[in-house]
């Protein structure tokens, strides 16, 4: 196969795979279709998911199912010299070491995740090759590289290109589409808190501002254009806005202060809660940042607005979702920090995206 010219193809004594894909949120959601292609394409798979301790639940609500190996990256980088992070380093380590795993599949492709491949005690261990690995010493941990084709720009199809190399597979457009499903018990609670806050409220949509790079977010201004567009559009709707950190939440505030009737504050919620929100409401809006391929992946519309990062490699893929990227020559910069970040932010306007949203809800 042109796109695995390493990795030998057709293995039916493999039984136990270990899927390596620790971190962030959207890039977990955007490896879950290598689940759905697996469970597709060979049954009879017993697969594992390593993946950061805070993020576990992820993997365990695809319907394909795998069991999850929880890492605490998080906890550990925050005591990295403590005798019990050690401990627990260790443990972990003849943790992985006794599933005796046939093969490892790393889909992340830095340091991190290839010392965890390698630590699995897997024979087979495939990776990204070197043009396409995101850190260079990762090419150290797998012996099995696989190449990349040029159609595959979204990073779904990189990782399903990775793992459909296992058993020599290609994968179908419907593997490439998220699915995250919601236990009933966090959907109900969804239901009961939409209608608390928005009452009989239609349509019903999401806003989550917040991101962690300050050159993928967008103003307080520009969120409640959106909103005001909108709801003189429809208004009937009702518009929740969800938040992270302490910091998201303060925007939150000012924007719910600057919109007025219709829009309210969610509570902190868990991220299968926050998930089943989502769903609930039904359409969603947010800059480049997790929450918004949570809501992709349980089926929620999207419009998502894309400046450092590019729209074609991450935005969630369908007909029910839409993205604006940054029209400046420099857009997609992968740049935390920007001189220009001001004009970028101006670049888009906040009545095409309430317009784009419009059009999605049918208003």
């Amino acid at each position: 196969m042109l796109s695995c010219p390493h990795v030998k193809p057709k293995m039916p004594y493999s039984r136990k795979v270990l899927i390596v894909k620790l971190s962030a949120l959207g890039d977990i959601l955007h490896a879950l279709p290598v689940l759905t292609h697996l469970r597709r394409t060979a049954m009879f798979l017993e697969i594992h998911w390593a993946v950061d301790a805070s993020f576990a639940e992820l993997p365990t609500g695809h319907p394909g199912g795998a069991k999850v190996v929880p890492i605490p990256f998080k906890k550990w980088k925050k005591k990295v010299f403590s005798t019990e992070t050690w401990k627990e380093a260790l443990d972990a380590i003849r943790a992985l070491r006794r599933e005796r795993y046939d093969i490892a599949v790393d889909i992340q492709g830095n340091v991190k995740s290839g010392l965890v491949t390698r630590l699995s005690g897997a024979p087979m261990r495939i990776g990204f090759d070197r043009d396409s690995v995101r850190e260079a010493p990762n090419l150290l941990f797998t012996n099995r590289k696989v190449r990349l084709l040029p159609e595959d720009r979204h990073v779904s199809r990189k990782y399903l290109r990775v793992a459909s190399c296992l058993f020599d597979e290609p994968f179908a457009p419907s593997d490439l589409l998220p699915n995250l499903l919601v236990p009933a018990i966090d959907r109900d609670a969804a239901v009961l808190l939409v209608k608390e806050l928005l009452g009989d409220a239609v349509p019903r949509m999401a806003v989550h501002p917040g991101s962690t790079w300050p050159t993928k977010r967008m103003s307080k201004t520009f969120w409640a254009g959106v909103i005001r567009s909108l709801r003189e559009r429809c208004p009937s709707a009702g518009v929740l806005l969800s938040w992270g950190s302490e910091e998201e939440h303060r925007e939150a505030l000012e924007i719910r202060e600057m919109t007025g009737k219709g829009v309210e504050l969610l509570p902190r919620l868990s991220l299968m809660r926050l998930a089943a929100v989502y769903r609930e409401c039904g359409f969603v809006m947010a800059p480049d940042t997790g929450p918004l391929h949570l809501a992709a992946a349980v089926g929620a519309a999207t419009v998502s607005v894309f400046r450092a990062t590019n729209g074609l490699r991450n935005a969630p893929e369908g007909s029910s979702h839409r993205f604006l990227q940054a029209p400046m020559e420099c857009t997609a910069c992968l740049r935390k920090k920007c001189d220009r970040d001001q004009m970028c932010r101006d670049s888009i306007s906040s009545m095409e995206a309430a317009e784009i949203m419009a059009e999605l809800m049918g208003a």
